[in-house]
């Protein structure tokens, strides 16, 4: 085989092809590695990488939420609906000041409204469709950690294949940084919808009695050094070819693709 053919073969079969690291400072001679998105790192490079690539998800986690803008209370949502009265809202306000209990499920503890008519009032107030799930399964399509679910109250509800568009229930508000970690780790288009908190527990449920595989969390916390550790012995172990990470508050989501999908969840603290 001329040398010209080996390079080829090399360059697109083989397992071990070498490769220009994405660092620059680089000048290991290793032929093995890991992508990281669209990038590729040599073995001695990777774990500095995704250090790297932690730190700056941190310092950009108190923008990832979007400021809070000016919406109307959800009590006079349902008072401009003609749902709640003026004399009922009163009422509901000072039990919700006694109890500290949400204030839609103080509403529909009172009679005042329905759980659907508190769902479609908090989608107005927040600009999103209400989605009804009803017995239809949760997606396949797209894997979201459990533990994020349950953390920040969100199921896949949609999911379309055709430019990969991922419908997110939420019950009580948008998670923005959610969305956007999703979309970086999946590489999808993420949009929000409300559902009602009764789908929401009855779908979880459902998830709970299944064996989630390949899902792995770590709650003790850990600073970014140990964590890129963890994630290189992970790698290897598993001979995955590329990770995708990306922060969710109080989480740090991995996820390594190879051979099978496999995800990472640090409770977080740093360095």
């Amino acid at each position: 085989m001329s040398k010209f053919v080996e390079g080829l073969t090399r360059t697109f079969f083989g397992a071990k092809d070498r490769r220009a690291c994405r660092n620059p400072k680089c000048t290991s001679r290793s032929e093995t590695g890991t992508r990281l998105f669209d990038q590729w790192f040599c073995d001695d490079c990777f774990e500095q990488s995704v250090r790297d690539k932690m730190l700056e998800l941190f310092s950009d986690r108190r923008k990832q939420e979007r400021p809070p803008s000016l919406r109307m209370p959800l009590g006079l949502v349902l008072v401009s609906r003609g749902i709640l009265s003026h004399e009922q809202l009163k009422t509901a306000l000072d039990q919700q000041r006694a109890t500290g209990a949400n204030f839609g499920e103080v509403l529909q503890e009172l009679g005042f409204a329905t759980q659907q008519q508190v769902t479609a009032a908090v989608a107005a107030q927040w600009a999103c469709p209400v989605f009804t799930l009803g017995d239809r399964p949760l997606p396949t399509g797209i894997h979201i950690p459990t533990r994020l679910l349950e953390v920040y109250g969100l199921l896949p509800v949609h999911f379309s294949e055709v430019g990969r568009k991922l419908m997110v229930g939420f019950v009580s508000r948008v998670q923005h940084h959610i969305l956007s970690t999703i979309e970086q780790v999946t590489s999808c288009t993420a949009t929000p919808c409300f559902i009602t908190d009764t789908e929401y527990h009855r779908h979880l449920e459902s998830l709970a009695v299944e064996t989630v595989e390949n899902e792995w969390v770590c709650d003790r916390t850990n600073g970014p050094s140990e964590i890129a550790k963890l994630v290189r012995e992970q790698v290897n172990q598993m001979g995955a070819e590329e990770a995708r990470l990306g922060m969710c508050r109080d989480y740090l989501w991995v996820r390594l693709l190879g051979r099978q999908e496999t995800d990472l969840l640090f409770r977080v603290q740093e360095d």
